[in-house]
């Protein structure tokens, strides 16, 4: 009986231990893959716009959290390309969905607000 037992914990423990898909706290997407790429040529801004939108697209469609960063840095781009309303739009949304970036995205939101239209990039 004990034998039993003993076998019947040892199967449970080994299929507990199987798992079909490793699960994460938010939904990278391919958010590291696209910004490697984006160092790597930062010309190439159409690229990690449309992997950043789809990636923040996607967790949003899926009911899935969206990785602290991910707004802002979308926004960011947004605010390169002189999409200012975007730009704006993305800050707030880090800001309420990462409290603890209030002070940044407070700022950024203001330089988006204050930047002239016919502005060019962003002076770093």
């Amino acid at each position: 009986m004990k034998y039993r037992v003993l076998i019947a914990v040892a199967v449970l423990a080994a299929l507990a231990g199987c798992s079909t898909a490793p699960t994460t706290k938010y939904d990278w997407g391919t958010y590291e893959q696209s910004l490697y790429e984006h160092y790597k040529k930062p010309a190439d801004m159409p690229a990690i716009t449309a992997a950043l939108s789809s990636t923040i697209n996607n967790a949003e469609k899926n009911n899935r959290a969206v990785p602290p960063g991910l707004y802002a840095e979308y926004g960011y781009l947004m605010l390169q390309q002189n999409r200012l309303d975007e730009a704006q739009v993305y800050f707030i949304k880090e800001k309420n969905k990462w409290p603890e970036s209030t002070v940044l995205m407070d700022r950024m939101i203001k330089l988006a607000q204050s930047k002239p239209a016919s502005a060019q990039g962003v002076q770093q």
